[in-house]
């Protein structure tokens, strides 16, 4: 059985009628139950920013004692989220390629089969399965063209669909990987069908259907499969609403520098000792490549540690293009070209003043930092900050963590 599926068996999201409140603390909303803070089996709170999140959460529990102990829900999303993903780790990073040997439209995708026997003719459900199947591939064909926009990549820079996939994934908050998870293991629907699904490219039917179509699951579990996308999407959607006022950079600088968020207040310039220092640029590279080596995160420049804005003009470049072009050379320097794929940046503004957005997922491969005039380093992401690994803890994380062992990136 998978993690997902583990924790379910064990879940239990039951309050006590009436014992059960929503209580605000500084900026967060919280479930107390008889007078206390409510807690996941991993021992962290039910709280969140959005006090429509948390309002969900608390009707769901209200309610579970109501509906079947397996059904997927908001309580047990959140509660996975919080015990596993954020706290352990992300367990489909380690299964990624057992993920993608077992998905029937990768091996559609690259090799022409499914690897499952279609429906004989004499079937009742063959014309269901051949129409069915036929409207998800050309679904999935729109999936792959939105991705290679998402990532504007240039038909030279063409990965192979499961690269494609991989990148997509990684690129994927918390949430979004909770419940793709959650659907993919409870309803044994691999990567691409729940992705299709909570991107919005498939409809909760055309879901059920491509798993009835595909031998994935039998047509007496559809009631079941629909309750379960329902609670999901629905988790998604709240979830997305309440969060919407985080995806402002002032808000996001609110909430502090964490695992995967850091703040630097310039790119080059010390500002201490009024000049360049190519110490400075090596501390955003240490975060660029902790967070490539580790989780992906975001890297703020133009933010001191407190959360004051300092903008990107203490760097002293002649225009906002100078700034880019002297951190893409850096990137690609000192980093390798191949990270390319794995960094965005954007330039936005806050009180006037110009903040970078240096945003990372993580990398395919082990990421080097080889800057001139200083040693060759491998960084990992270890809470809220970037840990330098000697030689041995470098090869051991690369081989738990990568398909090549010792291989970094190329200059």
């Amino acid at each position: 059985m998978g993690e997902f599926i583990n924790y379910l068996s064990a879940f239990n999201p039951g309050v006590h009628r009436g014992l059960a409140e929503i209580v605000q603390e500084a900026d967060h909303f919280l479930i107390y139950e008889d007078g206390r803070p409510m807690l996941t089996p991993g021992g962290n709170r039910y709280s969140h920013r959005s006090e429509r999140v948390v309002r969900l959460l608390l009707a769901e529990m209200i309610l579970s004692e109501e509906k079947c102990a397996t059904t997927i829900t908001a309580p047990l999303l959140f509660a996975f989220q919080r015990d596993i993903l954020e706290t352990r780790g992300d367990p489909f990073t380690d299964q990624w390629e057992q993920l993608i040997r077992d998905d029937p439209f990768v091996r559609l995708k690259t090799t022409g089969k499914t690897g499952i026997s279609p429906f004989s003719t004499d079937d009742p459900l063959f014309n269901f399965s051949f129409i069915t199947v036929t409207s998800l591939v050309r679904n999935i064909n729109e999936m792959v063209n939105a991705l290679i926009r998402e990532q504007d990549l240039q038909e030279s820079d063409l990965h192979p669909f499961t690269e494609l996939l991989r990148h997509q994934y990684l690129s994927l908050d918390h949430v979004n990987r909770c419940i793709l998870q959650a659907f993919s293991e409870k309803h044994q629907s691999g990567l691409v069908l729940p992705m299709g699904l909570t991107h919005g490219l498939l409809s909760p039917l055309e879901y059920v259907h491509g798993l009835i179509s595909l031998k994935m699951q039998p047509e007496t579990r559809v009631n079941e499969i629909i309750c379960d996308v329902i609670h999901g999407l629905d988790y998604l959607t709240c979830v997305k609403s309440g969060i919407q006022r985080l995806s402002r950079l002032d808000d996001l600088i609110a909430t502090g520098e964490s695992d995967i968020l850091e703040f630097k207040s310039t790119l080059r310039w010390d500002i201490r000792a009024g000049k360049t220092s190519q110490a400075i640029e090596r501390a955003c590279l240490k975060t660029i490549s902790a967070f490539l080596n580790t989780n992906g995160g975001t890297l703020l420049i133009g933010v001191r540690d407190d959360g004051a804005i300092e903008g990107i003009e203490s760097d002293k470049f002649v225009n906002e293009d100078k700034f880019l072009l002297h951190l893409w050379t850096l990137i690609r320097t000192c980093l390798g070209r191949d990270v390319s794929l794995s960094v965005r940046t954007s330039l936005e503004k806050v009180s006037d003043k110009t903040i970078c957005r240096v945003t990372c997922i993580r990398n395919s491969r082990p990421v080097f930092l080889r800057q001139p005039g200083f040693p060759e380093e491998f960084f990992i992401r270890v809470g809220p900050s970037s840990n330098a690994m000697d030689i041995s803890e470098a090869l051991r994380y690369i081989a738990d963590h990568f398909n090549v062992a010792g291989e970094g990136s190329a200059g």
